[in-house]
């Protein structure tokens, strides 16, 4: 039986009141009822047409926090750092395929942190966590399109690859059936990020952007990057594709 996993990081305990997580979630198109059991907590959520929402508090720091790589858009390592409590949110038994558990999910803890003191949120598979104000304002716009949109559909982490060039690797379009992307530039450069989202965007589209090997790509008329193969600089799983700004 799969298990969809998140987790939320907050400034202090407490669970948000059960009435006003429904009624946020009713605004991103999800009807959830809450379920009064025996026990206060984990506190449980029926989702209209089946599947469970459990939402679980743990009064105690997140321990994987000061060991996790950062993205663009997580916060700052001191706010995730202070950060005295977490939950953890499950799904049971969602409906549809793995992008529509990511979007129900998504907006779930969407809901969760509207009514919080959240400081960061990530999806179970992920590698960093994202601003808790950021994901909440993205997971909205993926009800409207059917999609998350790319700045949290995957993660993406940075490196310095030398002392005037910089990187960008995504970590998450493998498990959308999608190759992962290694975009380098230049330290100094602009638009990079604005550009690697744009590639996600355009490889999580249906159907997925064409990217032959040899051939180029570009921002502008005049740009000619070229589409490259080379493996994974993490030294790990599938070749990735490479672009050079």
């Amino acid at each position: 039986m799969a298990v969809d996993l998140g987790f939320i990081l907050v400034g202090d305990g407490g669970y948000p009141d059960p009435a006003a997580v429904v009624a946020s979630c009713a605004r991103r198109a999800i009807e959830l009822e809450f379920v009064a059991g025996d026990k206060p907590e984990p506190m449980t959520f029926e989702i209209a047409g089946g599947g469970l929402i459990f939402l679980m508090l743990m009064p105690v720091p997140h321990p994987d926090v000061a060991s996790m790589q950062q993205g663009p858009t997580s916060p700052p390592i001191e706010d995730m750092l202070a950060a005295k409590a977490h939950f953890v949110v499950s799904g049971l038994e969602i409906a549809g395929d793995v992008r529509a558990h990511d979007l129900l999910l998504a907006n779930v803890m969407g809901a969760v942190i509207e009514n919080t003191s959240a400081i960061a949120v990530m999806l179970g598979h992920g590698l960093v966590f994202h601003r808790a104000e950021l994901y909440a304002e993205m997971a909205a716009l993926g009800v409207e399109t059917g999609e998350l949109p790319p700045e949290i559909a995957v993660d993406i982490t940075t490196a310095r690859e030398s002392e005037t060039h910089m990187s960008f690797l995504t970590h998450g379009l493998a498990r959308l059936d999608r190759e992962e992307l290694y975009i380098t530039c230049a330290v100094t450069g602009k638009g990079a990020l604005g550009f690697v989202f744009d590639m996600v965007r355009g490889l999580l589209a249906d159907p997925p952007m064409n990217l032959p090997t040899g051939d180029t790509i570009g921002r502008t008329a005049d740009e000619k990057i070229q589409i490259q193969r080379v493996p994974d600089p993490r030294g790990e799983g599938a070749d990735v594709i490479k672009l050079a700004l």
